[in-house]
Order: structure tokens, then C-alpha cells, then sequence
């Protein structure tokens, strides 16, 4: 009757354990990592704003050279809310660069303001000197998730379909209620199409 006791205790820790390990540590390495993903071996990394450890782990493993962060201060004069990630990265010489997104769509004032922070996006990208590079927002699924579809149309040729599909994809479930960026995308022309017209 003891050894049955004890067999079915040990039983129950070992499935506890195959079961609960792994999902404590997704848990971890999401808590740490924030949906980190690979767009492109060698070159783009997306994430979710890092814990300082888990960012020096992730510069260390993939070799980053530059961080694109797309968080920024509310107000003007404010520290913005990554300011000891910049401060990490100057000191241990990584690049670090603060795009702030703009409005997707017309204000109507006869330019869409979001082209701006696309245009700084393409020429950090077009910078050979800039690979690896780690892009990152908050959670890594919708800012980050637009740039890297960008990402996607330019320097790989994807269709805007199959770049906004992996968007809804990777987190960005609420793509179809806001129309200003899905349009935004859904109408985007990569340069190389550009070129062929």
C-alpha cells in the first residue's frame, strides 16, 4: 500500500514535470525574450522590448549591430521608455536607432506621415553596416510587425498578401479593424516595383 503511494506521488511529479517544465520556461522566455523571431538569418530580428539581460543574450548569440526601437517619449522632454536599453547599447557600441511611427494614413494635408518613419526605416536597412539588426516596439506584434512586412515587400520581393498574412500571423489579430494600416500596406509599392514601371 506504501509502494503504491509512493509509485503514484513519482508518477504525478514526472507529468508535472513533462508537462509544466516546458511551459514554465515559454513562460520565461516570453516574459524575457517578448516574441523574438527571426525575419531573416543574418541580417532582421524582431522582438517585444527586452529585459537589458535578455538583450545582451540576444546581441551576443545573433551578433546585433543595430537596435531599431520603435518606442518614443509621449511628450516632448521626456525620457522615452527604452532609455537604459539606448544608454546599453551606446556603451557597448551597438547602433542604436529611435524611429517613432506616424499616422498611416492622410491627415489631409497631402502626404501620408507614416512615409517618413518608412523612408528612415529603408535607409537604416539599405546600410550594409547596419546587419544584424534587431527591430523592436512593446510587444514585437504590431509596430514591429508593420515595419518587418515593409521589410518583407522590399528586400524580399513577398507579395503585400503573404507579408500581411504573416502579420495577423505573428499577433496582429486586430489588422482588419484598423483600416488605416491595412490599407497603408495593402497599398504599399516596394521600390524594385517602383523601378519597373
Amino acid at each position: 500500500m506504501k509502494h503504491s503511494w509512493l509509485r503514484y506521488g513519482l508518477g504525478i511529479a514526472i507529468f508535472a514535470f513533462i508537462v509544466g517544465g516546458p511551459f514554465a520556461y515559454s513562460r520565461y522566455r516570453q516574459a524575457k525574450y517578448r516574441n523574438f523571431r527571426v525575419v531573416e538569418e543574418g541580417r532582421l530580428y524582431r522582438s517585444g522590448q527586452m529585459s537589458l539581460s535578455a538583450l545582451q543574450r540576444t546581441i551576443e548569440e545573433y551578433n546585433i549591430r543595430t537596435v531599431i526601437s520603435l518606442r518614443y517619449a509621449e511628450r516632448d522632454g521626456d525620457l522615452p521608455p527604452d532609455w537604459q536599453e539606448e544608454e546599453f547599447c551606446t556603451a557597448r557600441g551597438i547602433r542604436f536607432v529611435r524611429i517613432r511611427p506616424r499616422e498611416w494614413h492622410d491627415l489631409g494635408q497631402g502626404f501620408v506621415p507614416a512615409d517618413q518613419p518608412v523612408a528612415e526605416f529603408l535607409k537604416v536597412m539599405d546600410d550594409r553596416t547596419t546587419y544584424p539588426a534587431l527591430i523592436h516596439c512593446f510587444a514585437g506584434m504590431h509596430r514591429t510587425g508593420s515595419f518587418c512586412s515593409i521589410y518583407r515587400m522590399e528586400y524580399q520581393r513577398w507579395s503585400n498578401a503573404d507579408a500581411m498574412a504573416e502579420l495577423k500571423a505573428l499577433g496582429y489579430k486586430n489588422l482588419d479593424k484598423e483600416e488605416d494600416v491595412q490599407s497603408y500596406l495593402e497599398n504599399y509599392v516596394p521600390r524594385w516595383r517602383r523601378s519597373q514601371r
